[in-house]
């Protein structure tokens, strides 16, 4: 399913705002009535507006909803909800603050050795 997202946002449009985004990974409810599907947004370009705004999530569930029926193989086809996935921006933010503990660490070892 994530694959066939992926290509109904990439291939079957020619709209920047589906362009932009890439699924990372697709949840789907045991009952198969929904499907929580994680996406990465492309940073703006320069003078670009914001393109993983909410209403424009709302925009790409709504086209890729109409075209998963027809292409996917399952008794029912599930809601998609779409989220931005923000692993990558949480993952920078730990590295960021462990690097800071590790130049807190060394500046304390350092003004010990004086």
């Amino acid at each position: 399913m994530r694959e066939t997202i992926g290509r109904i946002l990439v291939e079957q449009n020619s709209d920047p705002i589906l362009e932009a985004l890439t699924v990372t990974e697709v949840r789907v409810s045991s009952d198969l009535n929904h499907a929580r599907v994680f996406l990465m947004c492309r940073r703006p370009l320069e003078g670009e507006p914001e393109l993983g705004t909410a209403e424009n999530l709302r925009y790409a569930e709504g086209i890729a909803q109409k075209f998963l029926a027809p292409q996917i193989h399952l008794k029912r086809t599930p809601k998609l909800h779409f989220e931005i996935d923000d692993t990558e921006e949480r993952a920078e933010r730990i590295d960021r603050l462990l690097e800071s503990v590790k130049e807190d660490w060394q500046d304390a070892e350092r003004d010990s050795e004086r």
